[in-house]
């Protein structure tokens, strides 16, 4: 039986804007790429056995374990992303869902961090839909274990204190604070044929390239700032998560962007210059002496 097409490739997709345009990415990389941290990766689909190389890691929570070994997806996306940032860092690849468990999504994020503190763990993202209430009332007491263990969160839609919070680059917020940093809002490489038959259905029937479609994505922003996480912490390990979220807003910048998505052509601030921070850190002038 055909299997059915899950996606479209776009070859000319990084001819607009990159994070390496945005952020600053190749400057930092001349200081850090990341070596040997550990970053978690909360998420499904992540297709070990045909990415292996991709991977130093990973583990199954959810009772399905195809879409940890077998399936690639969602997951794999987000370990690409943060590769292309932080190509050093060691990935571990923690499946959380099934497609029927999301109703239990608290008790899996639980799990998923203390795997993560036994097994040394540095970083965590989360690239899923928000919590509700009384989810958080679960998760908060999780990230605050995660927290005292050196563990440092980027979760997207999650404004704890306690976590690293990114946003795009738009003007909408959420949660009771604002976004700590914010992060070019594209994966750059693939549409989903749902999404591309969305577009179809507005009309948009000239699509030809990548440049022809906004694919608007939040999901990548989580593993983006783990990814510069990464390259401050392989620079100097004993960055804590509040240091690290101290340089990268002190070397942030503002910004007029315009770009593919619904929400472009704003005036932005907090965007991230990991070359400038990742400078700033290596030479040692982070308040404290670290």
């Amino acid at each position: 039986m055909d299997q059915k097409l899950w996606n479209i490739n776009f070859c000319n997709a990084n001819s607009r804007e990159t994070y390496y345009t945005i952020h600053n990415v190749k400057a930092a990389h001349k200081y850090g790429r990341g070596k040997d941290v550990r970053v978690g990766i909360i998420d499904w689909l992540f297709g070990l056995d045909e990415h292996n190389d991709l991977y130093s890691g990973g583990v199954d929570l959810s009772g399905n374990a195809d879409c940890l070994y077998k399936n690639s997806g969602h997951g794999y996306w987000m370990a690409c992303a943060l590769k292309e940032i932080a190509p050093e860092c060691r990935i571990f690849a923690i499946n959380f869902l099934n497609g029927e468990n999301v109703n239990e999504r608290a008790e899996y994020i639980v799990k998923a961090v203390d795997w993560a503190i036994e097994n040394g763990i540095d970083i965590l993202t989360y690239s899923h839909s928000r919590f509700n209430n009384d989810e958080r009332a679960v998760i908060d007491k999780a990230v605050d274990k995660a927290y005292a263990k050196g563990v440092t969160t980027t979760f997207i839609h999650y404004d704890y204190e306690k976590n690293i919070f990114p946003g795009g680059l738009f003007k909408f917020r959420e949660g009771v604070r604002d976004y700590d940093i914010r992060i070019l809002h594209y994966d750059y490489n693939t549409l989903s044929v749902d999404k591309y038959e969305k577009y179809i259905a507005m009309n948009k029937t000239d699509i030809k390239s990548g440049d022809d479609v906004p694919y608007f994505s939040i999901s990548s922003m989580s593993p983006v700032l783990a990814g510069f996480v990464a390259i401050l912490k392989s620079v100097n390990r004993s960055l804590t998560a509040d240091d690290c979220k101290k340089i990268l807003k002190e070397t942030s910048y503002s910004t007029h962007f315009t770009g593919y998505a619904p929400f472009d052509d704003v005036d932005i601030d907090n965007v991230a210059d990991i070359g400038k921070a990742t400078k700033l850190t290596y030479d040692g002038l982070l308040a404290g002496g670290k």
